[in-house]
């Protein structure tokens, strides 16, 4: 059932493809798209239509992501039309963001590179308060936020906090969250699923994310057949 098709999942901020080894184990042909360089105060969506355009697939393609990588995801399916569209940790309005986080919007924009410098340096002190994830995960999320890019992280940042989502059309959407998740709130959230696992849920909670993924990939693939049997 689930043999022919592909797969698409983007990291959250200062995350890479690391991020996602459980998902690659199960689904060997994953792929994880680098991110471009973002454009001088670049808004979210324009920079979704640029990644969109770089990505080769074929059909069916599931598409999601994790936290920031769904927000991305969320754009880039107005471009790309996947047969379902997974957010891990993720939401589809700024207001599903915890509300500490958005009040500093205004001054998102202006936010040294060397605060963020310093907050590389501090991310081994704190990778731990981002939610129940599992001690064992910390050292490796804090690994990839240090080796983030800081113009990216910067970028991010105010564009996720100045963002304003397109209306999803057409493309199922499927969602699952981490119960003590403290930077997107599950309360804030409409999930279909959720784990009792913090931010990183695809790490900690690996299992069920990939379970997860794989009823998505089962709903999109008897969709695909369908329609292909209709218009034959």
């Amino acid at each position: 059932m689930t043999a022919a098709f592909d797969l698409i999942l983007l990291p959250g901020m200062g995350a890479d493809a690391r991020m996602f080894e459980p998902q690659q184990r199960a689904y060997p042909g994953l792929q994880v798209p680098a991110w471009l360089s973002p454009e001088r105060r670049e808004s979210l969506p324009h920079f979704a239509g640029r990644m969109a355009h770089t990505l080769k697939f074929r059909r069916p393609m599931v598409l999601g992501g994790v936290s920031l990588g769904g927000m991305i995801a969320w754009e880039m399916a107005r471009y790309l039309r996947p047969e379902a569209l997974i957010l891990i940790s993720s939401c589809s309005t700024r207001s599903g963001i915890r509300r500490l986080f958005r009040v500093g919007q205004p001054l998102a924009s202006f936010i040294p590179t060397g605060v963020i410098k310093l907050a590389k340096l501090m991310a081994p002190l704190h990778s731990g308060r981002i939610g129940r994830s599992g001690a064992q995960y910390h050292g490796l999320a804090s690994a990839m936020f240090c080796d983030a890019d800081v113009a990216f992280l910067k970028w991010s940042l105010a564009a996720v906090l100045d963002w304003r989502p397109s209306a999803m059309e057409g493309t199922p959407v499927y969602r699952i969250h981490g119960a003590h998740d403290l930077v997107i709130p599950a309360r804030l959230v409409t999930a279909d699923v959720v784990v009792p696992g913090g931010h990183l849920i695809n790490l900690s909670h690996a299992e069920e994310v990939n379970r997860f993924i794989g009823q998505v990939i089962e709903r999109a693939m008897r969709g695909w057949g369908d329609r292909s049997e209709t218009e034959q």
